[in-house]
């Protein structure tokens, strides 16, 4: 059983990502901010972890910093949802930290694909 993690404090982006990505070998679970998803992660790492960057009480961004600096979580596979004007930020997540940025509104049938590579090889590097 694979397990993803998505956060966002949109509920129609959660719904939708979770109507999307279900699968009869996938567990999907929510959090609704930064802080929340960390907590969940830091209990029990993901296998995939898809987060928004504009978030509240801890944006997305600064939950992946968090996250790379812990070796438990350093080389979980993560997937950053970005609206199109804040790419540019979102790209050192890429460069730096092994993270596929991708840009909203995002095409459902190749963020499923990129869902399902990053799940077969346990990252997000050379999707």
């Amino acid at each position: 059983m694979k397990r993803i993690l998505i956060t966002d404090d949109e509920h129609y982006v959660l719904e939708g990502l979770r109507f999307l990505l279900r699968g009869p070998q996938r567990e999907i679970e929510i959090a609704r901010n930064g802080r929340e998803a960390y907590e969940k992660i830091c209990q029990s790492p993901p296998d995939l972890l898809i987060t928004d960057v504009m978030m509240p009480e801890m944006n997305g961004l600064e939950l992946v910093a968090k996250l790379r600096e812990r070796e438990e979580t350093r080389q979980l596979a993560i997937i950053i949802l970005t609206a199109k004007g804040q790419a540019q930020d979102a790209t050192r997540a890429q460069e730096s930290w092994g993270a596929l940025v991708v840009a909203k509104p995002f095409d459902p049938t190749t963020v499923r694909e990129m869902v399902t590579r990053a799940l077969e090889n346990g990252s997000c590097l050379n999707l």
